[in-house]
């Protein structure tokens, strides 16, 4: 049976009857059912592929994201390896202390946690917004907010926890200099890591609140001292408050240095020049390490990372006393210490004809237009070699330097290590200058004058040299012709005692003198403290070798309180053998006999454990510079 079904059209006036079958309808129905199933399958087919894009996928990124927002981790910082005398003095260690950090990621309201910690901490709220916007701004992570907590602070802070989100405290191990400026210049000094410092170190187990070797052995070290960071990771609610530890992984200490300083020597040092500008070198003969290096002034290494008072490191950084720089690396006119090269020479190019070879001094040396002056205005008679060192007779070395090839005198002073950079690797280190035909011509666009050389040969014009470098030159004295290259870590040990680095002398050169050139030069030399112009360093049932310097920084008439000349002493002390030079320099002191000289002797009572009593001295034999004025005096060259 079939049924007709129609569709009308139009209006009633104008209707028509359109038939449709029902097998026709039926299939236009399974057409449409049909295109919803396939819509219908296509958006369940996307969804699907979505979740399985989503679960499976990418399963490894969503959950160390979903992690990283329910757990913080943080680093526990290695506690760097301590720093040792060689007579068993930590010299550098680190000490625990309480350490509040705000993570600016989950602190959810700046100024209502500021706030909270104004009154948990009992500090003004402005002074406490302004710190902590300065090391928001100064900060490449978690800021450091207040560091050296106390136990009161730290109670009131914990048990407020809850309300402070984004807040905590740690307990880490803190750089700690327990002799503070009597070791800054040869430990140096850490700080917090820079932005440079971290993008170049932050694959070697940095982390952007390491504090790093700045300076010194600290710096020269640091992959030694530095050790390998931990973590810990803890778990943290939606409002960024910190639950329990979900992971942990230990820190690892940095390694020991073992040092050839011994302590009581060093503080003996830093007691002598506390109160003056300069520095004392105190080296081994024996395989070039060193005893003692103090300079002065000096700042305590603490302040680095503890903070600067307000004002404080402006005052530091403009002082005219230049407490940052290492003086004992630094290079100065060496004055009459340089006379002994200046004798060497001599002798080797056959100018000074053995001890039976002698000069007239009447106190002053004419050559060319120009007349250079003795010290001793009087003058000193005749003098041999042994007497020439032993007074300092300037007229002697005049007549040397006026008969020597400056190159001769160069290669001499360079074969003693001066010229160059030591070898103990600090990079402030300076390689003060040997003058040369070769650096004028260079330097000047001129050709050497011979008068210059008479200038060098007393020990000022264009030579420069560290107290570093006139201690090892003078080591070479004290050995026989060894030239050793200078270190101060002896050996590097793990925490368990473990040795995994001892260091071996290093012999970088061997000085060809005659043995009889040698013995007269160390006569003169005993003569010097015997009965000469270094008196002042003689000690009691000791030899001590050694000479004095003056070295002028402006010309005499120019000479002003704050421009007095440079004091130098340059010596070795022991009795069959020596065990111990030294090199002290002290800024505008004054005479090399009566304020350097001193220093030393007392320094030889320190490493020999004699009694100590230093007396002012004061002597008409005193040795000062002659006036080399009138165009023979030159500035401080530091280029070579």
């Amino acid at each position: 049976m079939r049924f007709n079904n129609f569709v009308k059209f139009g209006n009633l006036s104008n209707m028509k009857k359109v038939f449709i079958d029902r097998d026709d309808l039926e299939k236009i129905w399974e057409k449409r059912t049909f295109c919803v199933k396939i819509l219908l399958i296509a958006f369940f087919t996307i969804i699907w592929l979505k979740i399985f894009y989503l679960q499976v996928v990418k399963h490894s990124y969503y959950l160390s994201k979903a992690k990283a927002r329910s757990i913080s981790g943080y680093v526990i910082k290695a506690p760097r390896g301590e720093i040792i005398t060689a007579d068993g003095v930590v010299v550098a260690t680190n000490r625990a202390i309480f350490q509040l950090y705000i993570d600016l990621e989950t602190l959810p309201d700046e100024e209502l946690i500021l706030k909270r910690l104004s009154l948990i901490l009992n500090e003004d709220y402005g002074k406490l917004k302004e710190r902590f916007y300065l090391a928001k701004k100064n900060s490449f992570g978690r800021i450091l907010f207040k560091r050296n907590l106390s136990w009161d602070e730290v109670s009131r802070i914990v048990v407020r926890q809850y309300y402070l989100p984004g807040v905590s405290v740690e307990v880490e191990a803190e750089r700690y200099y327990p002799y503070r400026e009597a070791y800054f210049h040869i430990l140096g000094y850490v700080a917090k890591i820079s932005k440079e410092e971290f993008e170049k170190l932050k694959d070697k187990n940095y982390s952007s609140e390491d504090l790093v070797g700045k300076k010194g052995i600290e710096k020269l070290y640091e992959s030694h001292l530095k050790g390998r960071n931990g973590r810990i990771e803890t778990e943290r609610d939606a409002k960024g408050r910190l639950g329990k530890v979900v992971g942990r992984i230990d820190p690892t200490a940095g390694d020991d240095l073992v040092l050839t300083l011994r302590h009581d020597l060093q503080m003996r040092a830093y007691e002598l020049l506390k109160e003056k500008r300069g520095a004392i070198v105190a080296l081994s003969p024996e395989d070039g390490s060193l005893l003692a290096l103090v300079s002065a002034p000096a700042v305590d290494p603490n302040k680095f990372i503890s903070g600067f008072e307000d004002g404080e490191w402006e005052r530091i950084t403009h002082d005219p006393k230049k407490p940052l720089l290492n003086k004992a690396i630094q290079a100065y006119p060496p004055g009459s210490t340089y006379k002994l090269l200046t004798a060497l020479a001599g002798l080797k190019a056959g100018i000074v004809k053995g001890l039976g070879w002698s000069v007239s001094c009447p106190g002053y040396y004419p050559y060319g237009n120009h007349v250079f002056r003795c010290w001793e205005t009087r003058g000193h008679g005749s003098a041999n070699l042994i007497r020439a060192i032993a007074v300092s007779c300037d007229v002697y070395f005049y007549t040397i330097g006026s008969r020597l090839d400056v190159d001769l005198l160069a290669d001499v002073s360079r074969s003693f290590g001066l010229g160059r950079v030591s070898g103990l690797g600090f990079s402030d280190e300076k390689p003060g200058l040997v003058p040369d035909k070769a650096w004028k011509k260079r330097r000047f666009g001129a050709n050497w004058n011979q008068g210059e050389t008479v200038v060098v040969s007393i020990g000022q014009g264009y030579i420069l040299t560290t107290p570093l470098q006139m201690a090892r030159a003078y080591m070479v004295f004290a050995n026989g012709g060894n030239l050793y290259r200078p270190f101060v870590v002896a050996a590097i040990r793990k925490k368990d005692g473990t040795v995994v680095f001892k260091n071996t002398p290093q012999l970088e050169g061997k000085v060809a003198i005659n043995p009889e050139h040698l013995e007269w030069l160390r006569d003169g030399l005993r003569e010097v403290v015997e009965s000469g112009t270094g008196k002042a360093s003689k000690v009691p049932g000791l030899i001590v070798w050694g000479k004095t310097g003056t070295a002028q920084v402006v010309a005499i008439e120019k000479k002003t309180k704050n421009l007095e000349h440079h004091a130098w002493f340059v010596s070795y002390a022991g009795n069959s053998t020596p065990k111990i030079v030294t090199a002290v320099l002290v800024e505008h002191g004054g005479g090399g006999g009566a304020v350097a000289a001193p220093l030393a002797g007392e320094l030889y009572k320190a490493y020999y454990k004699l009694p100590s009593q230093l007396i002012k001295w004061t002597s008409k034999e005193e040795e000062t510079p002659p006036d080399l004025s009138g165009g023979f005096l030159y500035g401080n060259f530091t280029e070579n």
